[in-house]
């Protein structure tokens, strides 16, 4: 499927054009990448937008899977998991995340977890997951340890690791590569058609 010609990218490059922007190269390659089902790498320098070319592509997708419901179709499950080692960007990105959502009034929300989520958000979560969970690397393997985890996931279309340069080479980088196996290798349940 070329990217140009989906209703999801036309929806996101007019929202973009209204607020000044335009996508760069690399973040259309990504959401190309996204919806061809690829893993990749994106490397860009601070500010250049790299959280969008991941997150942007996430709802480009959605959009494409739900082009007439996409702004009225609640209760999605998980759909993005953004894995960060660092706390403290949590709500930034989530912060820019929200914005997007409300401003093309998409029903999704963005859920953090990590040491400092209460325990009724972690309640809240359980029983209706947002569509997009901001989540530390020891705060994953915790959710991976709760019984019946794999329902999570069944929604789950993209995994995102924010900073791997920080993980590289230590224990919670080991952790969370074996997140990720786990989650991937999940039985996928086969939906009806009906």
């Amino acid at each position: 499927m070329k990217l140009q010609s989906t209703p999801g990218y036309k929806i996101i490059t007019d929202w973009l054009l209204q607020n000044g922007n335009q996508p760069f190269l690399f973040q259309q390659q990504t959401w190309q990448a996204i919806l061809r089902k690829k893993s990749g790498l994106v490397n860009a320098p601070t500010g250049f937008g790299k959280t969008y070319s991941v997150f942007l592509g996430a709802v480009i997708d959605f959009i494409n899977d739900h082009p007439a419901t996409y702004q009225t179709k609640k209760s999605n499950g998980l759909q993005l998991i953004w894995i960060t080692p660092l706390k403290a960007l949590a709500k930034d990105i989530g912060r820019a995340m929200e914005e997007v959502i409300v401003e093309l009034d998409l029903p999704w929300r963005v859920g953090v977890r990590n040491g400092d989520t209460s325990i009724s958000d972690r309640q809240k979560q359980k029983r209706k997951m947002p569509e997009v969970l901001i989540i530390t690397p020891e705060s994953l393997h915790l959710l991976l340890a709760q019984k019946d985890y794999p329902a999570v996931f069944e929604s789950l279309k993209i995994i995102a690791v924010d900073e791997w340069h920080e993980l590289l080479g230590s224990k919670r980088g080991v952790q969370v590569e074996l997140a990720i196996s786990r989650i991937v290798h999940l039985p996928k349940k086969i939906k009806s058609s009906k």
